[in-house]
């Protein structure tokens, strides 16, 4: 059911229950880095996502909550309402036609309205369960593994920029390297521009990248992804078990 090509007939033949929405975001990425560079990795991960779990895999939002990058431009961006009440929307129409579970792949941090958007939607939609999958969260704690810098590479850094390395390195520009730069708390770009903190629009250490880190990055997000979403089965059968057993029913 990977493909967003499928008929009427098929659907109506298919035993398919899960969809996977690409969620990206269309902002600057520095001098080289693509505006499009989060919405290339949803979709990919997506696609390996849903060929995993045989999945209806959805378009990419690939306009999103960009706000934060807006005096860059090329960035092109949704308020943050504007993006839960579209997910809200997707959401309703899935639980409509027969599916009981979206997964919401983010790669935009800036969508930090998604969380409070999943949380209300399953407590609202009943029979479907709505699940946030930030693959750079649920793999962060390993970078360590793989990358130099951990803390402090937040926007087309050493992380995006090997991950772009190893998908596309023909859209991986020149870097303009930044001297002595300061790296402000990310809480910071509720307060300014990223271009207003960064000197060419990145955040990070993206002189670091490589191709190889980007391979084993993306394996390493997919590997905890499907891991994420197997423990969070586990439990929502676990507490279904036990509130048939408390219930009766």
């Amino acid at each position: 059911m990977l493909t967003i090509f499928h008929s009427k007939k098929d659907f109506e033949a298919s035993d398919c229950r899960i969809a996977v929405l690409p969620v990206g975001a269309t902002e600057q990425h520095g001098s080289h880095l693509p505006v499009g560079t989060d919405t290339i990795f949803a979709e990919h991960f997506s696609r390996r996502l849903a060929e995993e779990l045989d999945a209806y895999l959805l378009p990419a939002i690939a306009i999103s909550s960009s706000i934060e990058h807006r005096k860059g431009k090329g960035t092109v961006y949704l308020k943050s309402d504007t993006l839960a009440l579209v997910l809200r929307d997707i959401a309703e129409s899935l639980q409509y036609s027969g599916f009981t579970k979206l997964i919401i792949a983010n790669f935009h941090g800036g969508n930090w309205i998604i969380k409070p958007t999943v949380r209300n939607l399953n407590r609202e939609l009943g029979g479907l369960q709505t699940v946030l999958l930030y693959a750079g969260d649920v793999a962060r704690p390993r970078y360590g593994e793989i990358f130099n810098h951990v803390q402090g590479d937040i926007h087309a850094g050493e992380m995006e920029t090997s991950l772009m390395l190893h998908l596309h390195p023909e859209y991986v520009s020149d870097i303009k390297v930044q001297k002595n730069p300061v790296l402000f708390p990310q809480a910071y770009m509720d307060y300014f521009d990223v271009g207003e903190l960064t000197a060419d629009g990145y955040w990070g250490f993206p002189e670091e990248a490589t191709a190889e880190k980007g391979s084993k990055v993306i394996e390493l997000m997919l590997h905890e992804g499907l891991k994420y979403i197997e423990e969070l089965e586990r439990v929502t059968l676990e507490v279904k078990a036990r509130h048939a057993r408390e219930t009766g029913q």
